[in-house]
């Protein structure tokens, strides 16, 4: 699946089914085993409406108290165990579908954050968070509030059917006089509803993208008083997604009155039996009752069966929307997942371009080569192509032309990019250490701390535990990129990309350059320059102007050239100067 331009995709219904079973088989005793507690349950109240009607047939013979009262108890007994074997396998099957939804959230979020930035650029934000908000609220509802009702009902419908059967034949096929009232109102309904329930799903993330938009550029709009113009597109947007629900609700209350009728007609038809097989003997007073009973107990599974119908099709269109997403994980091209590699790898680029949507040319016909294990300092001004060919060897993104390999062609090496936008997360220093390896132990995060020259961050109030983020410590720009330079060494990738990665230093430059230092080291590394310090102690130099290479080489060499490199070094240091 290739997404579209502002939508990311979404499965079809088959491969949405492939993909619930797939994770449900993972999980298969534990389904089996619940789904067996439930049927039980089910088979247990059974006995329900033959007891009530030994009853009728022990008071129209004048049986005596003692056989209605053993019946009676009877009743009590199949009463509790059934509601214990519903409460049980209800459980059982709600813990089974929160750990694989559980799990399928996760891969949405790690597929989410492995992306090419362009395809999650491409797609509104409002669509990203709708799927991994709304969407898995809806299939949790689904599958804590519905399914094991859902199941429950399904049970209850067979196996009262068999009972009427049992009863007399003639009694079962009077009551599936309303099956083609049900399937007829249900067919109309699923065909309907997924298209309604879909168009909804996309007009609620268009109406947020509308807000976000809004929020975003709040200056520019006061700046032109342009915010009636904005105010009206999010209430055209708004007046869209209601209409459309509205819509849905209409379909509801159709499919709700066809259901209604169906039980009555049904109902009508087992009495009507009934009362024409006791009047030729066919069947005793107490069959007839237990066949009306069986009949009248199906009104709250068949309504909970196809009332549900409704929350199944809002959770069915999120799963799609949900499975969209992690098969963009398993799109060769769509990912930057690798496998780790235990040595560093060389890089290779050859003839590489790179166009932004809508703009010229970022970066035309770049080849440069990084051996295993060295590092390349990428310099140029503003604008040059410096950052999107780093975030291109990073993995974030494909080239519109050429290829870019890093490590063998069949085993690629992992890599991991650090940017100049600082970023600090909610939660301890512990947590946002353990973003780069979540099973480090507190000594692996104290070591890594001090190997990056961290120490500071071990003097906080309480240490590992102390809390970051809004409300806690405060950190300036430069101590939250040097955590995310000690998220490196924790990490410990193959290959490194350092996107001006200290840019934010301030009175850190130096603690933050001897960090730089030792995550690059025994790594093949990447880094966008901005102090020319970085530069010269690379191996490899690479001057990029308008896109292309203007010059390469170690940073001897290119001072003895007199060329651009040589300018920017006389300019950058005036002592060097001859």
């Amino acid at each position: 699946m290739t997404p579209a331009h502002g939508l990311l995709p979404i499965a079809d219904p088959r491969r949405t089914r492939r993909e619930l079973l797939r994770r449900l088989g993972a999980h298969r005793v534990r389904f089996c085993a619940a789904l067996l507690t439930l049927l039980s349950g089910t088979a247990v109240t059974l006995a329900t409406p033959p007891l009530l009607g030994g009853v009728v047939d022990a008071v129209t013979d004048q049986s005596g108290r003692d056989r209605i009262t053993a019946l009676g108890i009877a009743l009590l007994l199949v009463a509790a165990t059934g509601a214990a074997l519903a409460l049980a396998g209800g459980r059982m099957l709600i813990t089974l579908i929160q750990d694989v939804l559980a799990a399928l959230r996760e891969d949405v979020f790690e597929t989410a954050i492995h992306l090419p930035v362009s395809t999650l650029e491409s797609s509104d934000s409002s669509d990203v968070v709708s799927r991994v908000t709304r969407d898995v609220e809806a299939i949790s509802e689904a599958a804590s509030d519905v399914l094991p009702d859902l199941t429950g009902a399904a049970f209850t419908i067979g196996l009262s059917l068999v009972g009427l059967a049992v009863l007399d034949p003639r009694l079962a096929l009077a009551g599936l006089v309303c099956l083609p009232v049900h399937v007829l109102a249900t067919r109309r309904f699923l065909t309907r509803s997924h298209v309604v329930y879909g168009d909804v799903r996309r007009l609620e993330s268009a109406r947020g993208q509308s807000v976000i938009e809004a929020v975003h550029g709040a200056e520019t709009i006061r700046a032109y008083r342009t915010q009636d113009q904005h105010l009206g597109e999010v209430a055209r947007r708004g007046a869209l997604a209601v209409e459309r629900q509205r819509d849905g609700v209409r379909l509801r209350n159709r499919f709700t009155g066809w259901l209604h009728a169906a039980e009555f007609l049904g109902l009508a038809a087992v009495l009507m039996t009934g009362y024409a097989l006791l009047g030729s003997g066919a069947v005793t007073l107490g069959a007839a009752t237990a066949a009306a009973l069986y009949f009248h107990r199906l009104f709250g599974p068949v309504g909970a069966l196809l009332g549900s119908l409704d929350d199944i099709q809002r959770a069915t269109v999120g799963l799609a929307r949900l499975v969209g997403v992690t098969d963009l994980g398993r799109d060769p091209g769509g990912t930057a997942t690798e496998a780790g590699a235990t040595h560093p790898p060389e890089i290779e680029v050859k003839g590489v371009s790179y166009a932004y949507d809508g703009g010229g040319p970022a970066l035309s016909e770049v080849s440069l080569h990084v051996p295993a294990g060295s590092s390349l300092a990428l310099v140029g001004a503003s604008g040059s192509g410096k950052s999107t060919l780093a975030r291109l060897i990073a993995g974030q993104g494909e080239p519109s032309e050429g290829r870019i390999t890093v490590g063998d062609a069949g085993t690629p090496a992992g890599r991991y990019l650090v940017t100049q936008e600082v970023h600090l997360f909610n939660g301890t220093l512990a947590d946002n250490l353990r973003i780069a390896r979540p099973t480090a132990t507190d000594d692996e995060l104290r070591h890594a701390l001090r190997e990056a020259g961290a120490d500071w961050a071990l003097e906080l109030e309480s240490g590992l535990d102390t809390p970051l983020g809004p409300g806690g410590a405060p950190l300036d720009d430069g101590a939250v990129q040097h955590l995310a330079l000690t998220r490196v060494l924790l990490a410990d990738p193959p290959v490194v990309v350092l996107d001006e990665a200290t840019a934010e230093s301030g009175t850190r430059t130096g603690s933050l350059l001897g960090a730089l230092e030792r995550v690059t080291r025994g790594r093949t590394s990447v880094i966008v320059a901005h102090r020319l310090e970085q530069a010269r102690a690379a191996d490899h130099i690479v001057i990029l102007t308008r896109g292309r290479v203007a010059e390469q080489g170690g940073h001897d060499e290119l001072l003895s050239r007199a060329g651009r490199y040589a300018a920017l070094w006389h300019a950058y240091t005036p002592a060097a100067r001859p």
